[in-house]
């Protein structure tokens, strides 16, 4: 794009958004150069702080007008670069102030604007005695725009699976500025083709999430929560494999290996047990039932090596909770390079994904903590390395690659949660060569093409 081009930009928006809503000076466009992930940096020529939707109508039907590309951006705790520019002089839509919810108890379902936090709508619906299931780790700050944009999930993916299983309908702008509404605001409607599938994941490179109608569910009535510990880390991904296979599906099924508990312990001063490995199991059900599935889920556990414990006390069951939550960051603060994966692998070969990752780590020197939604097969490895050290970064670049493709070649994913950005650009046209999907890139490619035809939408990304 032009400097010209810009700078009509620039001129013509100024006359259709409020200037107070428009930053342009470099100490305001710094925090808005990189996100959580941190390893990509480009700051936006501009960034416009949309207060409604008639903002972002203004904003893409300039920004296609003048062939300006627009990087949408919620709460910036995307770890691969999804809301960073990957081209110069781009225009940053933030959708933070566009925070509205409504909760509709009666018709069973909550509408939030883009830029509500995940956190603020679970909130909202608890107050009716409801919950919004997805919880990603950022949940306070991780807004729902971004979070359909990225599919994310969360600690309760194991029960409650990932942002698309909760939407119902959606209002997206488009290139142009032209609003489509996607879906109805209950729970059973056909239009043809779906359309919000479209959008969901799409990583903002075809238009703009504006608001969402999202499912909700009552609260459990009773929660235990089960701990397991184990001397050897296979047994560890053999426990929760046959936890799932055996038919229970615990409200969240996760795993934190040896080097996490010692980090978790040594950044957030927790005091829990070492081993080489934890799994927590939250089993929700009526209150006559849930200690007897909590204690066939420690059986399970048992019989696989483990040593067990179940609690309802709160202040116990909220400490493990946290220390599973903070963990990456933990992992951040104890080191200042950390490269975090997000594969996904059959349950069938969690097991065997963790005994190769472990050798990955033996292979290279560096230390990885391994934790993750692990009752769905998705695992975070974190490469930690020092950035100042080429040689570590090196490795820790290999290392990244290498645990993809064990993703790969286990008939997994590369990303679960996080999606593709400017981080695994490499591998995911290696997972697309491996399943033989060319026709699937080519669909895309035309779907683009379709919708945004002058390239401004988060342009660089994916394959894009």
């Amino acid at each position: 794009m032009s400097d010209e081009n810009l700078r009509r930009f620039l001129s013509e928006l100024s006359r259709k958004v409020d200037k107070s809503k428009i930053f342009t000076e470099p100490e305001e466009l710094y925090s808005y150069s990189l996100d959580a992930s941190t390893e990509f940096k480009q700051p936006p020529a501009v960034v416009v702080r949309a207060g409604s939707e008639e903002d972002v109508r203004a904003v893409l039907e300039l920004a296609d007008r003048n062939r300006v590309p627009v990087v949408p951006r919620g709460g910036g705790t995307s770890l691969t670069g999804g809301p960073v520019p990957a081209v110069p002089n781009a225009i940053l839509l933030d959708l933070t102030p566009m925070n509205r919810i409504e909760v509709n108890v009666d018709d069973g379902y909550a509408m939030a604007e883009a830029g509500a936090t995940v956190l603020e709508v679970d909130k909202a619906c608890r107050q009716y005695g409801f919950f919004f299931p997805p919880d990603p780790a950022s949940s306070r700050i991780a807004t729902i725009g971004g979070a359909i944009a990225e599919n994310a999930g969360g600690l309760r993916g194991a029960k409650f699976g990932v942002m698309k299983n909760w939407i119902l309908a959606m209002e997206v702008i488009l290139p142009g500025g032209r609003r489509v509404r996607i879906g109805e605001p209950v729970y059973k409607w056909r239009w043809g083709p779906d359309l919000i599938s479209l959008f969901v994941g799409s990583e903002g490179t075809l238009g703009v999430i504006t608001k969402a109608w999202l499912k909700i569910y009552p609260l459990p009535e009773k929660v235990v929560r089960v701990l397991g510990v184990f001397d050897r880390i296979e047994e560890a991904g053999k426990a929760i494999a046959q936890i799932r296979r055996r038919g229970y599906v615990p409200m969240i099924l996760e795993l934190l290996d040896r080097e996490t508990i010692e980090i978790v312990n040594e950044s957030l001063g927790y005091n829990i047990e070492v081993a080489e490995a934890m799994v927590i199991a939250d089993v929700d059900a009526p209150r006559e039932s849930v200690w007897r599935i909590a204690g066939e889920v420690e059986n399970v556990m048992r019989e696989c090596g483990g040593r067990t414990s179940a609690s309802d006390d709160p202040v116990e069951m909220e400490r493990l909770y946290m220390a599973r939550q903070g963990a990456y960051a933990a992992v951040t603060r104890a080191y200042p390079g950390v490269l975090l994966e997000d594969i996904t692998v059959p349950l069938s070969k969690l097991s065997t994904a963790l005994k190769e990752l472990d050798d990955i780590r033996k292979e290279y020197g560096l230390r990885m903590p391994v934790f993750g939604h692990a009752g769905d097969g998705n695992l975070h490895p974190n490469i930690c390395f020092d950035p100042r050290d080429e040689e570590q970064l090196r490795k820790a670049r290999e290392m990244f690659l290498k645990t993809g493709e064990i993703a790969i070649r286990l008939g997994g994913a590369i990303s679960g949660e996080h999606g593709i950005g400017l981080a695994k650009k490499e591998l995911f046209l290696e997972e697309i060569k491996a399943v033989r999907g060319e026709g699937y890139v080519e669909m895309v490619r035309m779907i683009k093409q379709m919708i945004d035809p002058n390239g401004i939408m988060n342009p660089g990304k994916i394959f894009l």
